[in-house]
């Protein structure tokens, strides 16, 4: 198949998310009133949404039906199904009164059993972003075809998948994950021995660890420098994540330092966690101001 002209190259889930609210305490084994709101979701789709606001990309996934596809090319975002049968798939939780997280129930084997004989598509010098979704077999097989030629990001997606990596780490370019995530990569339950532990394997990895409304880390380039948000009220932790995964691979892309793009990542998700979604520059910018960034001590 032909050259793709968008820089950014996605694979893994779009599906719709469901987000049902408690109306009052939690009753065991009778029913219990909720509110609800309905999204899409994938963590490889809200990646893309963001870099969307931005420039076009091309999204690959499971085949889906046409209110979809129009949605996402209305976020500027090119879909390729990777299949010819659409496959029902979504991702749903049940939060308390607080919003905190009591049950999350998925219908997503699909993207596990999804099988490719062989991949065909031809990209040069392009950031391909993978998230976890997909089985071991096919998210190695795509990182083992394009690693030399282009530039691999692989998101985090769960503690319970980030396995699905370990045997290909030092082919991956930029590694987004949390804190849970990385713990569950190395077996070792302290960021920066954690980090240390991924160095080892990969020196020339460039590894960003979020820890929700404490400090984000980034490592690269044998330097690790972090960003203290600023104390917010937080009204939604839920994608927090993956907005700052998308605004930092956007501005990495326009030649921002890394402590730059890191900042500016570190701002849309704390606006983000406060349900404001301006992510234009200004705002962006406006917020850096209130974040603690240094650099840490890193004895490689």
């Amino acid at each position: 198949m032909g050259q793709f002209k968008n820089k950014f190259i996605f694979f893994g889930a779009v599906h719709q998310d469901f987000v049902f609210q408690l109306k009052n305490d939690l009753i065991r084994f009778r029913t219990n009133p909720i509110s609800q709101n309905q999204s899409y979701g994938g963590v490889a789709h809200n990646v893309a949404k963001i870099v969307g606001s931005y420039e076009n990309s091309s999204f690959f996934s499971l085949q889906t039906d046409k209110e979809t596809q129009r949605y996402l090319k209305n976020q500027n975002i090119n879909f390729n199904p990777l299949n010819k049968k659409i496959e029902k798939r979504f991702y749903g939780i049940i939060i308390d009164k607080q919003k905190k997280l009591q049950l999350g129930i998925a219908n997503t084997d699909a993207y596990e059993d999804l099988i490719l004989k062989t991949i065909n598509f031809n990209f040069i010098n392009k950031c391909i972003i993978l998230d976890l979704n997909f089985s071991r077999t096919l998210i190695n097989k795509i990182i083992t075809k394009y690693h030399k030629n282009n530039n691999i990001v692989v998101c985090g997606t769960s503690p319970f998948k980030i396995w699905k990596i370990k045997k290909n780490l030092k082919k991956i370019d930029t590694l987004i994950l949390n804190k849970e995530e990385l713990y569950a990569l190395t077996d070792i339950r302290n960021i920066i021995k954690s980090i240390k532990n991924v160095r080892i394997v990969n020196p020339n990895i460039t590894l960003i660890v979020s820890n929700a409304e404490k400090k984000t880390y980034a490592f690269s380039d044998n330097k690790l420098i972090s960003c203290k948000p600023p104390k917010i009220n937080v009204l939604n932790e839920n994608g927090a994540g993956d907005v700052m995964a998308g605004i930092y691979l956007y501005f990495i892309s326009k030649n921002k330092s890394i402590e730059k793009a890191l900042a500016l990542a570190v701002a849309a998700g704390a606006l983000h966690a406060q349900n404001k979604k301006d992510f234009n520059f200004n705002s962006l910018k406006k917020l850096t101001n209130k974040i603690i960034q240094k650099k840490e001590k890193f004895n490689a």
